[in-house]
Formats: structure tokens, sequence, C-alpha cells
């Protein structure tokens, strides 16, 4: 069996689009629009707006990308198979590390704000058995196939979409008429501009299962450029039904849980708080299903030991699976650690750049012309983007992100060594 059919490929386009959208809206986005109103005041809906356009380009590489492989890992299967194992094993490995110990992050992120709704779970046992319960019930559905990780997401998706629509159709028909849109100075949009940007990271997460979906390089185009076009347009809605409401620039802490209050009451304040709950369960759940996946990709190349890419009855790689899940235990319940989560930006920004980079050598090598019209328009807004996003990061997510790149050079020469001992 080979390394590309021996994945049952049980996810289509809509699974790859419920990682898209999961991947992306998270947490962030229910404190985000007083932060952006604050900041640049009714522009606030056009820097989002303007901000899913600049990233579009980011994914549309990423989308020219999925059609040149049908085998898993993404970012790290890109710059592999264009310079080389030990470049493609250093961006998968960073990716996966960053994705572990901000997945431990994230369960307290969802720990916190399920405790606002049952103060039981906000800690002692209740803590641990939330965090023991969550991680768990996620790793079991990943193992059993991924067909039922793609209805869990799309349940998720379900409910937390249809709140924040409703809410933002609310929003809309209550909001004041706009007055003449003052455009702010470049200071004040260079300042946040950072912030608004962040909320479109998390796509690439969709490109690792490639393995495991039914002809990815039809089906991953269409869910990468249909959800980012989704996620921006609701990003927008929300944020011009909060802008133009009596709540913007009050400063509350929950803003779109102030939003619903106003229009819903306490009924309304209540069921946004437990969309946010949902909202990171599904985060988690997409970041579970992409970044245990990273793994086996590595080990069906021969850099990391094949335990990694054992292939249980139910056709997923189980022992990376649960591998991930008790990492991401161990990081949730010794919280000190998480001040590694801040790595995950940077590693994900410099995926982007490997992998864009590594576009026209792919294309080549597939027989292509290395540069089409689309990646000509859209590969250096992508580029300028990335690097200019990892320029605003500080020295201190540098230098912990140097530390994880050797040492997983050092597992990369082991992995090697072995791999040169099996074979004589």
């Amino acid at each position: 069996m080979t390394e590309t059919d021996k994945y049952r490929r049980d996810m289509g386009t809509f699974g790859v689009l419920f990682i898209v959208v999961n991947g992306l809206i998270g947490a962030g986005i229910f404190g985000l629009p007083e932060v952006l109103h604050v900041a640049v005041g009714e522009f606030a809906p056009w820097l989002l707006l303007l901000g899913g356009v600049v990233v579009s380009a980011i994914v549309v590489c990423f989308a020219e990308l999925t059609k040149l492989t049908d085998r898993s890992g993404g970012p790290q299967r890109y710059v592999g198979d264009a310079w080389g194992d030990f470049a493609g094993f250093q961006v998968g490995w960073a990716f996966f590390i960053a994705r572990l110990i901000s997945q431990g992050a994230n369960v307290l992120v969802l720990v916190a704000y399920a405790a606002a709704l049952w103060p039981a779970v906000g800690e002692g046992l209740g803590r641990t058995l939330l965090i023991v319960a969550v991680l768990g019930s996620l790793t079991g559905i990943n193992i059993v196939g991924i067909k039922r990780v793609v209805a869990a997401l799309g349940a998720m998706t379900f409910l937390k979409l249809v709140p924040l629509l409703i809410l933002m159709f609310a929003g809309l028909a209550a909001a004041s008429a706009p007055g003449p849109l003052v455009l702010p100075q470049f200071s004040e949009v260079e300042g946040i501009a950072l912030a608004a940007l962040y909320a479109y990271v998390g796509f690439e997460n969709a490109t690792i299962p490639a393995g495991e979906t039914r002809d990815p390089r039809r089906a991953m185009p269409r869910a990468l450029l249909g959800g980012i076009a989704v996620v921006t347009l609701i990003y927008f809605g929300l944020q011009w039904a909060y802008s133009h409401s009596i709540i913007a620039g009050t400063g509350p802490d929950a803003p779109l849980t102030a939003l619903a209050a106003e229009y819903g009451g306490d009924m309304g304040a209540l069921l946004i708080a437990a969309t946010i709950v949902v909202s990171v369960l599904a985060n988690l759940t997409a970041g579970l299903t992409s970044a245990s996946r990273m793994p086996p990709a590595l080990a069906d190349d021969g850099l990391l030991p094949a335990w990694f890419s054992k292939v249980s009855r139910w056709g997923t790689p189980a022992n990376s699976i649960a591998f991930f899940g008790v990492g991401a235990l161990i990081f949730a319940l010794n919280s000190s650690f998480l001040v590694l989560a801040i790595i995950s930006t940077l590693a994900r920004l410099l995926a982007y750049i490997a992998s864009i980079v590594s576009l026209p050598k792919l294309r080549r090598n597939a027989g292509l012309p290395a540069i089409n019209f689309t990646i000509l328009i859209a590969a250096p807004i992508a580029l300028v983007l990335s690097v200019w996003a990892t320029l605003q990061t500080s020295i201190d997510q540098w230098l912990t992100l140097a530390a994880l790149a050797l040492a997983g050079t050092a597992l990369y020469f082991i992995a090697r060594r072995n791999k040169t001992v099996l074979k004589n």
C-alpha cells in the first residue's frame, strides 16, 4: 500500500470548509470589535474587510499549492517537495510543536469561557475533569474516523454561526445611519492592523489532512477560497453592526455579548456566551484534526519513526492523534508552559513564506509554467504581508522558535541515521 492510499479519504469539500471556517473563527473575533472601534472608529468594518482581501492573497497561493499534491502535510509537504527533506522537516516540526502548545493554551480559553456559564469547572477538580473530557473526546473522535470529525464540525459550525448571523442581522437592522466615512491616520491603522490580520490566521490547517480528503486537488482550493470569503463577510457584518450601535466605544470587556444583551436581554447575552464556548470547541477540533496529521506526513518521508504513521482499522493515523492529544493535555494541565504559545503565530507566518516561495519550483516540477497570472498578482502581496507581520514579533519569539528548530535538527539527523541503518 502506498503512502497516498493507506489512509481512508473520508473528507470532502464541506469537511475541508468546516476546518477552514473553524480554524479562522475562534475566540478572537468576540473580543476584537471594541478594540478596532476604539482604534479607528467607524472605519473598523472596512479595516476587517481590507484585511480579509489582503489575506486572500496568501489563501490564493495556498489554493494553488493544494493543486500540486494529494498527500498530507500542508506546508511541510510543499516545502519538503520543493527544497528537500531538511527544509520540509523544519517547517513541519515548528508548525507541529507550535500547534501542540497553542492547543493546550486554547483549552484553557475554553475553560475560562465555560466557567462563566458554569463556575464549578473554573477551578480544582472540575477544571481538570473538563480539560480531560474535552481533549479526550476530541482525540477519540479523530481516531475513529475523520468522517465523524466532519459530522461534529458541521454541527458545531451550525451552532456557532447561526447565533452570530442572527446577531449580525439584528445589529444591521438596528444600526444607526452611517455618517461620512472618515479615513483614519496611517499610524492608527498600522497600530491595529496586526490584530485585524491575526483574525484571519488558521486557514492553513485545512491543507494538512490532504491524504484523508477525497480529490484534494479540487476540494481544497474550493474550500479555502470559499471559507475566506464567508468569514470575511461575517467579520465585516458583525463589526459594522457593532460600530454603528450604542454599545460601541463604551468599553465592554465582551463586546459581542454586550451587543446581544442590548437586543436580546439576558437571554441574548447567554446565547452569545454559549456560542463562544462552542466556537472555541470547534476551533480546538479543527486544530487537533489538522495538526495531528503532521507527524504521519513526516513519518511517511522517513523523518520520524514509522510509529507515527501507523494506521488504525478506521483508516486514521491513530498513534499520532493520541500523541497530540496527550501532549496538549500535558501543556493544558501545566499552564506555566503556555507562555510558549505566542510562537504559534510566528511559526505559521514562516510556514506561509516558505510555502509561497516553494510554489514556482513545485509548478516547474509538475511540468507547469513557474508563474501564472494568479500567482503573479497574489504572491508578491502575500509575501510582503507575511514578512511585514513577522517583523512585528519580538526577539523572544524568535529565540524560542530557534531553540525548537535546534531540537528538531537533532531529531532529524537521528531519524536519518536510523533510516540509513535500516537500509543497510
